[in-house]
């Protein structure tokens, strides 16, 4: 079965997944299953099926573009399936998902799925329903890279670690050899390196390549803050909100190339009183005598646009600019950053 990025709709535990399907079939019996990364990105794998006599979730296995990894489900099985991309990458998080909750963790788990997930400490995702018959299970992309992925996936950690590529599109060129070459010349790497080794010193230097891009935002404050962001986007402009960021905590709410984004950024402090009583939030100072306005909203919100935010439901409020010179910026936010919230200050 072939499963593209798909939406996530609430359903139960019984709920078929939707999108493309091509099934790979066997016989009863075998109990071989495959699951296929032909994507340009590293995946993080989580999958549930009967382990020792229950349903038990299991995550992260590390999937490279181009590989496969191998289970051995007990036959007829319930077979349930979650993928996202690495955080490495730049950019959101990419989710290969379904329509069924089942438990999950930020970091290595084992969860019973057929217990409360918040009872053991874990959140969820929404897991693609896999046919029990499937031998193979393919994770693509619309580009369907399909035997290129391998090719694709080292564009895309080239490009992620900070070298020039135009196009991702699996097909090894002369541009994307020398690129490669250049890459083992700055890291003093063998010219018989395989792909394998190759994605693997890719990882690492996309990893070190991230901490140096986007934007983040470092609460040096005393109380906790609520921040947005508004950036280019597709010739016109968006804001996106909230981030909450405990004191003495940082967070990246943007993570590509600030070059041609014109990003500004808004942020409101938790107040309280000598009581203790909490108060009107306080927002963030502006740094300009014609302030830059953007959409807002009470709860999480993205904005396109940045006129009629009244008229398509949000609030106005005032943006600061930053800094874009660089393909990223670290701001850190103190109390004096803050002042008293006008009484249309919205956060949740």
């Amino acid at each position: 079965m072939r499963y593209f990025t798909a939406l996530i709709i609430i359903s139960t535990l019984t709920a078929m997944a939707s999108g493309p399907v091509h099934a790979q079939t066997t016989p009863a019996g075998t109990a071989k299953w495959e699951i296929c990364n032909q994507t340009s990105y590293v995946l993080r794998i989580a999958n549930a099926y009967m382990r020792e006599g229950r349903m038990q979730a299991s995550g992260w296995q590390a999937l490279n573009p181009g590989a496969c990894l191998t289970e051995t489900p007990p036959q007829d099985s319930p077979r349930f399936l979650y993928a996202e991309s690495s955080p490495i990458h730049r950019g959101d998080i990419r989710e290969w998902a379904g329509t069924t909750t089942l438990c999950t963790a930020d970091d290595d788990f084992i969860a019973d799925a057929t217990n409360d997930c918040s009872a053991q400490n874990l959140t969820t995702r929404k897991y693609l329903v896999v046919n029990p018959a499937e031998t193979q299970t393919d994770l693509i992309e619309a580009g369907e890279f399909g035997d290129k992925a391998e090719t694709a996936g080292i564009q895309r950690l080239l490009k992620d670690a900070g070298y020039k590529i135009s196009r991702i599109d699996g097909v090894s060129g002369r541009r994307t050899s020398r690129t490669i070459a250049s890459f083992r010349k700055d890291n003093s790497l063998k010219s018989t390196l395989s792909n394998t080794e190759l994605i693997t010193a890719l990882i690492e230097a996309a990893r070190a390549t991230k901490d140096t891009i986007g934007i983040e935002i470092c609460n040096n404050s005393t109380s906790r803050i609520w921040s947005a962001i508004a950036t280019r986007y597709q010739g016109g402009w968006q804001s996106r909100g909230w981030w909450d960021i405990e004191p003495e905590s940082c967070a990246k709410p943007y993570n590509a190339s600030l070059d041609g984004t014109e990003a500004h950024i808004y942020a409101l402090q938790e107040n309280f009183n000598a009581a203790g009583e909490p108060q009107p939030d306080k927002h963030l100072r502006t740094i300009s005598t014609v302030p830059s306005q953007f959409c807002i909203a009470e709860a999480k919100f993205s904005a396109l646009g940045r006129e009629f935010c009244t008229e398509n439901g949000y609030n106005i409020a005032n943006f600061r600019p930053i800094t874009t010179d660089n393909d990223g910026i670290k701001i850190s936010l103190t109390d004096t950053d803050f002042t008293e919230a006008n009484p249309s200050g919205l956060r949740r």
